[in-house]
C-alpha cells in the first residue's frame, strides 16, 4: 500500500552519494536530451483507493504537460487480478512493444518484476520505481520513507496520551517491504515508553474495515485502551470502540475525504490525527522521468515527504477533498527539481506548499 500539524518533513535517500545520471532512456543521453513529445506509460499492480487517486494526479498532471507540448501521448493500465506479479509482468512487456519513452511501474512485487523492468531499460526506456525499493539499477526509484512512516504513526499517538497507557497496535500488510520497516521503527522507539504497554497487536492491513473486525476480535478481553496507533483505519477503530460502549482512543485516519469528514463530524479532539504515504509520488515520479530524459542528473533513489494531517488542518482538507480521494501534495517541476536538490545535497526533501 506507501502526522501532528503539516509539517515540511523530508527524508533523505540512502544512496545519496550514487548519483545517477540519465537512467536507461537512449532520448536521455546528453544535456541535448528530450524535453519535449515524450510519451509515457504507467503500469499499476493492483487497485485501491490511495492507488486511484495516485493515477487521477498522474493523468491530470500528464494532460497538463500534454496540452504544454511536454508529453506527446500517455497510457495508464492497471494489471487484471489480486496483485498478480506474473500479470503485470506480462502487461509491462506489453507496453515495452509500445516503445513509450519513460515507463513509471508501481509493482505488485518488487522482486518478481525485477526481469521485466531490466526489459524494459534494455529496451531503451527510462524507468522508474513507484512505492517501494527495486533490485534494478537502470530504474530510478521515487518513494516516502517507510520507517519515517512507521514513526509519525506512532509518536503523536504517545506524546496525545502523555507516554502512558495501553495500547493496540494496527499493523499493516505483513510481509511487504514497507510494514517490515514500518513495525520495526515502532518497536524501537517503544523501547524509551516505558510507561506504555502493547495490550495487542492486530493486522489490520490498512483497511478501516478489517481493522474494525480485528479490534473487535480481542477488545473484550483488554483493559482499556489509550490508543491504536500504525497504518491508518481510524474510523474503523472508532467504531469498533464505539460499539463495544469504550471511549475512543488515539486512533489514526486515513487521510481520504470520508475518513477525514468522520473524524470532523465526531468531534474527536483527543489528539487522533491522519497519517499516510502521498499519492502525489505518482506525479513526482512524471517530473523526476522528464528530468532524467532531458539528461539531467538525479539521485537512483528519490525519497519524498510523508502527509500528516493535525487538528489545524481537518478544515482545510474537509473542504478540499471527495469522500474517496486521498489528500496528496501538489507536485510541480519547480517542487520536484528543489526535492531531487536536496536528497542529492544530503539533505530533507520538503513538499510544496499547500496553500
Amino acid at each position: 500500500m506507501s502526522f501532528g500539524s503539516w509539517r515540511r518533513i523530508g527524508v533523505v535517500a540512502a544512496v545519496t552519494a550514487a548519483l545517477a545520471l540519465t537512467g536507461c532512456s537512449a532520448g536521455a543521453v546528453g544535456d541535448g536530451g528530450m524535453t519535449s513529445g515524450i510519451s509515457v506509460a504507467l503500469s499499476n499492480g493492483f487497485v485501491n483507493g490511495w492507488r486511484l487517486t495516485l493515477i487521477d494526479k498522474f493523468e491530470k498532471a500528464a494532460e497538463k504537460l500534454k496540452k504544454d507540448g511536454v508529453v506527446s501521448k500517455y497510457t495508464t493500465v492497471n494489471a487484471p487480478g489480486e496483485n498478480s506479479a506474473t500479470e503485470q509482468a506480462s502487461q509491462i512487456r506489453s507496453l515495452v512493444l509500445q516503445k513509450p519513452d519513460m515507463l513509471v511501474v508501481i509493482p505488485a512485487s518488487s522482486t518478481a518484476l525485477v526481469p521485466a523492468v531490466e526489459e524494459a531499460c534494455d529496451a531503451g526506456i527510462t524507468v522508474l520505481v513507484l512505492d517501494a525499493d527495486m533490485k534494478a539499477p537502470c530504474a530510478h526509484v521515487v518513494r516516502n520513507d517507510y520507517a519515517k512512516w512507521g514513526e509519525v504513526s506512532l509518536v503523536p499517538a504517545l506524546k496525545a496520551i502523555g507516554g502512558k497507557g495501553d495500547i493496540i497496535i494496527n499493523r499493516g500488510v505483513i510481509g511487504s517491504q514497507p510494514e517490515e520497516e514500518f513495525n520495526k521503527r515502532q518497536h524501537e522507539i517503544l523501547k524509551d515508553y516505558p510507561d506504555v504497554t502493547v495490550a495487542a497487536e492486530v493486522n489490520g492491513y490498512c483497511d478501516g474495515s478489517t481493522a474494525q473486525k480485528e479490534i473487535v476480535s480481542v477488545l473484550g478481553s483488554l483493559p482499556q485502551i489509550a490508543a491504536v496507533p500504525g497504518c491508518i483505519g481510524g474510523m474503523g477503530v472508532v467504531q469498533a470502540f464505539e460499539s463495544a460502549g469504550r471511549p475512543d482512543p488515539v486512533v489514526v485516519f486515513d487521510t481520504d475525504g470520508k475518513s477525514l469528514s468522520f473524524w470532523k463530524e465526531r468531534g474527536i479532539d483527543n489528539g487522533s490525527f491522519a497519517a499516510l504515504t502521498d499519492p502525489g509520488q505518482g506525479v513526482a515520479a512524471l517530473y523526476v522521468g522528464l528530468d532524467l530524459l532531458a539528461g539531467k542528473k538525479v539521485p537512483s533513489t528519490v525519497v519524498l515527504p510523508l502527509l500528516e494531517i493535525g487538528q489545524d488542518d481537518l478544515d482545510y482538507w474537509v473542504g478540499t477533498l471527495s469522500a474517496d480521494e486521498y489528500a496528496a501534495y501538489p507536485w510541480d517541476q519547480k517542487s520536484v527539481d528543489a526535492a531531487i536538490a536536496a536528497v542529492a545535497d544530503g539533505k530533507d526533501a520538503e513538499a510544496p506548499a499547500l496553500r
